[in-house]
C-alpha cells in the first residue's frame, strides 16, 4: 500500500511540475524598418534548443496577448513541448491582401507594415536566438489571422510546414493568386476549421455538397495537390458536431487539405466539447516537416559555422564573468536572455568579459569572427 501511494503521490508531483515550470515571456525585432512584437510560450524555465514553432495569429483588433489567452495553445504547448508564438499585428490589423507588392498596395495603402516579411523575419529571429526547429514551424491563426495563414502559404511555403487557417479564407489580387495556384505552386498541408453558422466569414461549403470548384480557397490548393476540385468523403471527429472534409488525404507522397466544419459553430475560437481546436491543430502539424529549411539548431553550443572560426566559452557555467578562445579573430560579441532580450557585455580586460545583468540563468553569445563567419554559444550563470 505504501509503494502504491509513493507511486501516486511521485506522479502527482511530475504532472504538477510539467505546468508549473513553463515560461511566458514577450520580445521585439525590427521588420522592415518598423519595430515588432510578440508574446511567447513554452514549458520549462528557458527556451530549449530544438524546439517546433506554432506561430498564432489574432483577428482584427486583437493582440498577440489576447489570442494566447484564449486559443489554448499554452496548455498544448506544454503536453507537447513545442513554443507557441504570438506576433502582434501593427494596428491591430494584418496586411492579409495577397500579392507580390510589400506591404498593402492591393488596398491602395503601399506605405502599410509587409506582414509577409515580418514574419519571415520573425522566424529568422527565433532561429538565431532560440535555435529552433526550422523543419517544425507551423503557423495557425483566427478571422484576420486565418487570412494571414492563407496568404503565408503562397508566400512562405519554403519556412513554413502547415497552416491552419480558422474561420478565414484567402483574399488578394486575381493575377497573383491564380498564378500562386499555377505556375509557382508549392504544396502544402491546409486544415481549415469553420462554424457553419459563422455570420462574419462564410463557410467555405455553404450548400453542404460537394461542388467541383465551388469550396474556396480549399479547392484551390487542393486541385494542384491530388488533383481534386472537391472534397471527396467525411469524417466525423469525435462528436458527431465536428466533421472534417477530405480534400487531399495524406499520402507518403500527397499532404493533406481538410475542412474541419463545427456544426452551429459562429466565428468564434471553436469551443466544442470533446473537441480541442489547439491540440486538433497541433497533431496535423506534428506530422509535417520542412526538408528543405535550413537547421538553425545547435548542440550544447559547440556547432560551429567555420573550423576556422572555432571558439570556446570558459569557464562554463560561470558567475558572469568569462573568456573566450580564439579571441583575436572575433569582431563582434552580442548577449541575449532567454526572452531575446539584449543583454550588455563589457570587455574587462584581454580576452575576459563581464555580463552586466549576471542574474542566473541561460544566455545566448552572438559571436561575429572577422572573416564574416558567425556562431552562436550558450553560457549558464549560476
Amino acid at each position: 500500500m505504501k509503494n502504491t501511494l509513493h507511486t501516486i503521490t511521485v506522479l502527482i508531483f511530475i504532472l504538477t511540475t510539467q505546468v508549473i515550470f513553463a515560461l511566458d515571456g514577450t520580445g521585439t525585432l525590427v521588420s522592415g524598418s518598423i519595430t515588432r512584437s510578440f508574446a511567447f510560450h513554452c514549458p520549462g524555465t528557458s527556451v530549449a534548443p530544438n524546439l517546433p514553432v506554432m506561430l498564432v495569429l489574432h483577428g482584427d483588433g486583437g493582440t498577440g496577448a489576447g489570442i494566447k489567452g484564449y486559443s489554448g495553445f499554452d496548455a498544448v504547448s506544454n503536453t507537447q513541448n513545442f513554443l507557441a508564438v504570438y506576433p502582434d499585428a501593427k494596428n491591430s490589423s494584418w496586411n492579409r491582401y495577397a500579392d507580390n507588392v510589400p506591404g498593402d498596395a492591393g488596398l491602395n495603402n503601399p506605405s502599410a507594415p509587409d506582414d509577409v516579411l515580418f514574419i519571415s523575419d520573425l522566424i529568422a529571429y527565433l532561429c538565431a536566438n532560440y535555435q529552433i526547429n526550422s523543419q517544425k514551424v507551423y503557423v495557425a491563426g483566427h478571422s484576420a489571422g486565418g487570412f494571414m495563414c492563407y496568404n503565408l502559404a503562397l508566400q512562405l511555403p519554403n519556412k513554413i510546414a502547415a497552416f491552419c487557417p480558422v474561420a478565414g479564407n484567402l483574399w488578394g489580387d486575381n493575377t497573383f493568386i491564380n498564378n500562386a495556384f499555377s505556375n509557382s505552386f508549392v504544396k502544402v498541408p491546409i486544415y481549415h476549421i469553420h462554424g457553419d453558422a459563422d455570420g462574419t466569414v462564410g463557410y467555405p461549403d455553404p450548400d453542404f455538397t460537394p461542388v467541383a470548384w465551388a469550396e474556396w480557397p480549399l479547392s484551390g490548393f487542393s486541385y494542384p495537390t491530388c488533383n481534386n476540385s472537391t472534397y471527396t468523403s467525411t469524417l466525423s471527429i469525435l462528436t458527431n458536431s465536428v466533421t472534417k472534409l477530405s480534400f487531399c488525404a495524406p499520402t507518403s507522397t500527397v499532404k493533406e487539405v481538410s475542412l474541419v466544419r463545427i456544426h452551429g459553430g459562429g466565428h468564434n475560437w471553436p469551443n466544442v466539447s470533446g473537441f480541442n481546436a489547439a491540440l486538433s491543430i497541433w497533431n496535423f502539424c506534428n506530422t509535417y516537416l520542412k526538408t528543405s529549411a535550413t537547421s538553425c539548431a545547435i548542440t550544447t553550443g559547440e556547432k560551429e559555422i567555420s573550423n576556422s572560426s572555432t571558439v570556446f566559452v570558459y569557464p562554463n557555467p560561470s558567475s558572469g564573468f568569462f573568456s573566450l578562445s580564439n579571441e583575436k579573430n572575433i569582431s563582434q560579441i552580442k548577449v541575449f536572455d532567454v526572452l531575446g532580450k539584449e543583454v550588455s557585455c563589457i570587455k574587462a580586460t584581454e580576452n575576459n568579459y563581464s555580463i552586466n545583468n549576471n542574474a542566473k540563468g541561460i544566455y545566448s553569445l552572438q559571436i561575429n569572427f572577422a572573416n564574416g563567419d558567425k556562431t552562436v554559444k550558450k553560457l549558464i550563470i549560476e
